[in-house]
């Protein structure tokens, strides 16, 4: 036992710039939206580790565009604060600093690294379903699942990309096989969030997932692909829509228990399952076909999900007349709310606008925005992986009507799951002035943390 201990620790020792990242998405998953204090302390570490590092392999067209959009974002918070620590800069420049340190790891390294944040999904999963059958039995209280992120729609999105995460690990691993059977667990709690932009998110995703089928594949291998996908779905959708339901809409929540116990068996079958559908492709048409009922339960359950995406809208269009107020810095951040307040028309009474290119655009300035953008086109097309681009895919589409940018722990699973570092050898000189710059940034913001506690 002593032994196996040691092995461990030496393990995680040799490993220690993946421990360092995987520790920071764990706190970035909790921490929401973020304070600056925390992400200060948080960031300062990371760029102490990286200024240790001797190789670096970065991609300079995402890591120079994401350093330019976050010291634009400083700047921009300078104009309106006459500070640095009061914008979103302060808290997306660990964004810049993670990227460059999974540039630092081998590509053994960036493998454990993904399974892991792919595997903290599940985790976040498992404790968000655990919980809301808690809540439902024990305290009598049912709502949509916020679980770990404070939020539904950012929990439903961080679960999609959750999904394909997992689907990212095909290989015959044995922790590969493990995550498989986290799968059921992912989509069960993705259900109980009941967003619908999530939903949308994962529609897109799925669709570009079969669309890098077809082209390995013919049409029928692909319809195959997609029933066997869609019966996946549908059965772990199924189980969380039955959990709310008998939560919220009946007089006897304890059912939810024989209902945990349905999905801990449909967990522990979970490769019987997809064997059995890849077996018998009729069945797994059949039962791929259950899905449109889901669909429609889900809907019929959260019956203002269409005036709420009207709203966001209408949130849009309002946006786009303050793209011209300051284009090269915009307003300042979190002022759009304010303008929002005073111009007479609809009052949101939301801080961030329900689309992050035309709010960054917004806030931040045209170059900001452009700067996203670039990073975005260029996760998208550099990823070959079908699994990955559709993460990106669904991560993006939910971006256009939601607000998951601005929660830390979605950007970062982004980053780490959907993002692949390695470019162009570093100049070790350059490397280490970007950590140390952002390491002064960190320390500054740090202190100005402290000092107003």
């Amino acid at each position: 036992m002593g032994s196996t201990i040691a092995r461990g620790l030496d393990g995680l020792i040799d490993h220690y710039v993946v421990a360092c990242i995987f520790l920071a998405q764990l706190i970035m998953t909790l921490i929401g939206v973020g304070n600056v204090g925390t992400v200060s302390a948080l960031g300062l570490l990371l760029c102490i580790v990286g200024l240790a590092q001797r190789s670096v392999w970065a991609d300079p067209w995402i890591l120079i565009p994401l350093i330019l959009y976050n010291l634009i974002s400083m700047i921009s918070t300078f104009a309106a604060y006459g500070n640095i620590t009061d914008g979103y800069g302060a808290l997306q420049s660990v964004f810049p600093v993670i990227y460059l340190l999974m540039a630092c790891l081998s590509g053994q390294e960036l493998h454990i690294l993904k399974r892991l944040c792919a595997a903290w999904t599940g985790v976040t999963a498992l404790c968000g379903v655990c919980g809301f059958v808690w809540q439902a039995t024990v305290l009598g209280q049912t709502g949509r699942l916020s679980g770990l992120l404070g939020n539904p729609n950012a929990m439903g999105i961080f679960l999609v990309m959750g999904w394909f995460a997992l689907m990212s690990c095909e290989t015959e691993e044995r922790l590969d096989v493990f995550l498989h059977y986290l799968e059921p667990i992912v989509l069960c709690a993705l259900a109980l969030t009941l967003s619908m932009g999530s939903f949308v998110a994962m529609a897109a995703g799925v669709l570009v997932l079969l669309t890098g089928q077809k082209r390995n594949g013919s049409w029928k291998e692909t319809f195959c692909y997609a029933c066997v996908l869609l019966s996946k779905a549908s059965l772990g959708i199924g189980i969380g829509v039955l959990l709310y339901l008998t939560a919220s809409r009946t007089s006897v929540p304890w059912l939810c228990l024989p209902l945990l116990l349905y999905g801990a068996a449909a967990v522990i079958l979970w490769q019987k399952y997809e064997y059995f559908l890849h077996s018998i492709p009729w069945m797994a048409a059949l039962l791929s076909a259950s899905g449109v009922l889901i669909a429609l339960v889900i809907v019929f359950t959260r019956p203002s999900a269409i005036a709420t995406f009207t709203e966001r809208l209408e949130m849009m269009e309002s946006a786009v007349h303050y793209l011209t107020v300051n284009p090269l810095l915009g307003v300042g951040p979190y002022q759009w709310r304010m303008l929002d307040l005073q111009d007479g028309g609809i009052y949101f009474n939301t801080w961030h606008i329900h689309n992050a290119l035309l709010h960054v655009g917004v806030e931040m300035g045209w170059i900001a925005m452009g700067m996203l953008a670039a990073v975005a086109v260029r996760f998208f097309c550099k990823h070959p992986k079908s699994s990955v681009k559709a993460e990106i895919t669904a991560f993006l589409i939910h971006n256009m009507m939601d607000t998951s940018f601005f929660y830390l722990g979605i950007i970062s699973l982004a980053l780490i799951t959907g993002g692949d570092p390695k470019g162009k050898p570093g100049n070790r000189l350059a490397v280490k002035a970007v950590f140390g710059l952002f390491a002064a940034i960190f320390a500054w913001n740090l202190y100005c943390a402290i000092r107003a506690a």
